[in-house]
């Protein structure tokens, strides 16, 4: 009970900070973007990505991960807001995306989801080793 109340309030609080955002852009320097892309007509590949990413979301939040999806060529967010983007994304890709505070593409991937080594890539960011540092201060 205890964790699907994490799980809950994790969602709520990715929800409430990608309600504010109406451009990609919004983000930059405040959040990492996971961007989760069907290329499938079911979208569950990105469904099982959400899933993996809600039973550690303790460890995105930490990371200030943001999860938008993207389908053709539109992007939302979980409750299916849609944020405008200049960015060039590929068309018909089955994988994830991660996008840095500074707005590069950091990680562009296939499923499955490997929630370890998306947090093995930003936690070799500099940008992420001197939040890392700040906090243990």
């Amino acid at each position: 009970m205890k964790k699907l109340v994490q799980i809950i309030a994790g969602i709520l609080l990715m929800n409430i900070q990608m309600s504010h955002s109406q451009d990609l852009s919004d983000y930059q320097w405040k959040n990492r973007i996971l961007i989760l892309s069907d290329a499938g007509v079911d979208g569950r590949d990105s469904k099982l990505a959400f899933e993996q990413i809600t039973s550690q979301i303790d460890a995105w939040e930490e990371r200030d991960v943001v999860v938008l999806f993207l389908k053709n060529r539109v992007l939302t967010t979980l409750e299916d807001e849609r944020i405008k983007y200049a960015m060039e994304f590929p068309e018909k890709f089955g994988g994830y995306l991660l996008i840095g505070k500074d707005g590069g593409i950091k990680m562009k991937e296939k499923y499955p989801l490997i929630p370890k080594k998306v947090f093995d890539r930003i936690d070799g960011m500099p940008m992420r080793r001197v939040e890392m540092k700040e906090r243990n201060q």
